[in-house]
């Protein structure tokens, strides 16, 4: 029988298994009223028969859920969005889909073109500086670099190397303090589409769109593909995650119309409720749905997949009657798209009447939507495209690691070393401080359930007791100015972070993301009495510790899904763990260092945003290894690697830089709707898989560094 969604206390078989983890869960097995007092206690947990839960909320008002009230048949609806989440034809440019970026083990192992200059930097005049070095005043070593860490050029279509990793290089790897040997801002992204302006949805294959110049993603004059200025990570279990985005800006409530939940004023979707074929707009929020929320942004970034301009109900003018995946090839035993693999394919308008209620379009009469007119269904697409890549991205979770069948019981699953690693993880590495569920996020599904333990109170790394928002953590990767991260605001100028909006609510004010903080789940308690006082509230204008702070990734497949971190600055987990085990890259004292960051719209001026767990860890090179083994064989999926089913998919035609290199690119033809001079893309096709997987002479999935 399959469980529900829930992450439990420390149960006692949880804990006989931990005990040979050297975990200490002795108070697990005393009186009730006991545990109920005590700390939770970190381990691991097998993610085996947990599903995530159908989405629910409201709709004008009126209570609502997924099966009821949207969807008609679950199946046609994971038909629906995996057709739509791996359709090259979403992209404006006829050539990008969301898989584009999510192809490999759910993330994106493109090596050329793949660099972005680092333009979240709140430094307007570096921002758009490729190899712009990491200055860091008064420290011995920084010595200016423009080029890779090979020597290479680096910036637009330039083609990564081994020996371009770690971006960031020290004299002694074991002292983040030691002299710089090179480092970068530069981003290793993911590639989208050329800079564009979107015309209309009346092309055959692709938008008509208005081309310009690049000024950066460029090579002699010749654009270029342009890149995301963050790394793509996994999709996989992604649907577990309370918020999606490396800055959780994917809201877990999903409006049907945008990523940001109740933060969208404009947000809506049309419904019908009677027989006059008029549509009326109604504002929705559906709980437990980031997968939702993310999915329909990519579709509209002038970056990511999309000529800048084009709206939602634009996307679905143009596809509503294009048959599905009809440039890509389908596998008769794929394990969704199988049945409509064959010459004639379902078109869009028929999947989705298949999939969804006819009150959310079989309206008669247009609506309006930004001033223009559209069908019911036009402007219902963002809702029919996140829901259906949401219930796609439910199935696929991997639970089969072996570290899921140690867990169940069976001994042999991981050998001594693996186990040894397994050990390290939960006592002297600290990995489960973050990486912790059965996720191994704290950014996934316990805060489902523990909505008030989503901010957290705790003393940090500069011994200064500060609120952050739970599965965010700022770890000193870079700079905190180079990238706010959480601590940025959305478009109309709302904090990203619970933490934040929960100052606000003490001032008063009013904000979009529901909060119900309970002040009594706090680490470090408001005051020392016991037991706690629930109605005692932060000081007005607390410190807090959020900018620069990202999603804690899961580390399930982590071995498939590199490059690592949010600027994709590392190729290995060796290079990863080197990272941790000198605490991080931040320059400076645990006081004073380059996490810090002076916000004064915040009110908040803070030296240090360190996460407290960041010190340095003493792992012997034997124990690196350990680690390493238990995470990349540990946490490894079989049917992820080798992409049997669910993880089995179409064929993809992806672009894998432009023809050329970093100092020439080769130019697209003429084209009478192409007005500026792009590169020719250099494609590499992905073939399409079934059910049983890839073949044995193929081989399974490999880590990102055996591809450079």
């Amino acid at each position: 029988m399959v469980k529900p969604l829930s992450i439990l206390r420390t149960s006692n078989f949880a804990c006989a298994i931990a005990v040979s983890l050297v975990c200490n869960c002795a108070f697990a097995a005393t009186a009730p009223e006991i545990v109920t007092t005590a700390p939770d206690v970190p381990t691991l947990q097998s993610l085996h028969g947990i599903v995530p839960p159908d989405p629910s909320g409201t709709e004008g008002g009126r209570k609502v859920d997924l099966m009821t009230d949207y969807v008609l048949n679950r199946s046609a609806a994971v038909l629906l969005g995996k057709a739509l989440f791996w359709d090259m034809e979403i992209g404006s440019d006829g050539s990008t889909a969301c898989a584009s970026c999510h192809f490999h083990a759910g993330a994106d192992h493109r090596i050329t073109n793949q660099i972005n200059p680092g333009l979240a930097n709140t430094n307007a005049n570096v921002a758009s500086i490729f190899n712009k070095p990491f200055i860091a005043s008064n420290i011995p070593g920084d010595v200016a670099s423009y080029a890779t860490l090979s020597g290479g050029k680096g910036g637009p279509n330039y083609t990564l190397k081994k020996t371009d990793f770690p971006t960031h290089v020290l004299a002694d790897p074991l002292d983040r303090n030691s002299p710089i040997l090179h480092s970068t801002d530069d981003v290793v992204g993911s590639q989208g589409v050329f800079d564009a302006n979107f015309v209309k949805p009346r092309q055959a294959r692709f938008d008509k769109c208005t081309q310009q110049p690049d000024g950066i993603f460029q090579v002699g004059g010749i654009n270029v593909r342009r890149s995301t200025g963050r790394n793509a990570p996994t999709v996989i279990n992604a649907v577990f995650n309370v918020r999606n985005f490396w800055d959780g800006r994917a809201n877990n409530v999903f409006n049907g119309f945008s990523p940001f939940g109740n933060r969208d004023p404009d947000a809506g979707i049309f419904v019908t409720s009677d027989r006059s074929g008029v549509a009326t707009k109604v504002r929705l929020a559906l709980n437990d749905a980031s997968a939702a929320s993310q999915a329909v942004g990519p579709p509209g970034s002038p970056v990511e997949m999309s000529c800048g301009g084009r709206t939602f109900a634009d996307i679905g003018r143009r596809m509503l009657d294009t048959l599905m995946l009809k440039q890509q090839r389908i596998s008769s035993t794929d394990s969704v798209l199988g049945p409509v693999s064959g010459a004639r394919r379902p078109t869009y308008r028929e999947l989705i009447k298949a999939a969804f209620h006819p009150r959310l379009w079989n309206a008669t009469q247009q609506v309006s939507l930004g001033g223009a007119p559209y069908t019911q269904m036009e402007a219902n697409f963002p809702l029919f495209f996140g829901l259906a890549i949401q219930m796609y991205e439910a199935t696929l979770v991997s639970d089969q690691a072996p570290l899921d069948t140690y867990l169940q019981g069976n001994q042999q699953a991981l050998n001594a070393q693996q186990v040894e690693g397994m050990k390290l993880f939960l006592g002297k590495g600290k990995c489960v401080s973050c990486h912790g569920g059965a996720e191994l996020t704290n950014a996934a599904s316990r805060l489902l359930f523990h909505p008030r333990e989503r901010i957290e109170r705790m003393l940090m790394a500069d011994n200064l007791i500060a609120l952050y928002d739970n599965g965010f953590y700022n770890t000193g990767v870079r700079p905190t100015s180079e990238d706010l991260a959480l601590g940025g605001s959305d478009a109309w100028g709302n904090p990203l972070s619970f933490t934040r909006e929960y100052n606000t609510q003490l001032k008063g004010g009013s904000v979009p993301d529901p909060l119900d903080v309970d002040v009594c789940k706090f680490e470090v308690l408001l005051s020392a009495g016991l037991p706690c006082d629930p109605t005692l509230k932060p000081n007005v204008g607390f410190h807090d510790a959020v900018d620069g702070a990202f999603k804690t990734p899961t580390l399930r497949n982590i071995a498939l899904t590199g490059p690592y971190f949010h600027n994709g600055s590392r190729a290995t987990l060796k290079q990863v763990m080197e990272f941790y085990n000198r605490g991080g890259d931040r320059r400076g004292s645990e006081a004073n260092n380059t996490s810090g960051f002076d916000h004064p719209s915040a009110n908040q001026h803070n030296t240090s945003n360190l996460d407290p767990d960041m010190t340095p860890l003493n792992l012997t090179p034997d124990e690196v290894d350990a680690l390493v083994k238990f995470m990349e064989v540990g946490l490894t999926d079989p049917r992820v690697a080798w992409e049997r089913a669910p993880f089995d998919h179409p064929s993809l035609v992806i672009p894998q830089g432009e023809v050329g290199d970093e100092n020439s690119v080769s130019l697209r033809p003429v084209n009478p709707k192409i007005t500026t001079r792009q590169a020719t893309d250099a494609l590499i096709t992905l073939k399409q898989v079934g059910a049983e997987g890839r073949k044995v002479e193929e081989g399974p999935l490999l880590p990102f560094y055996n591809d450079l």
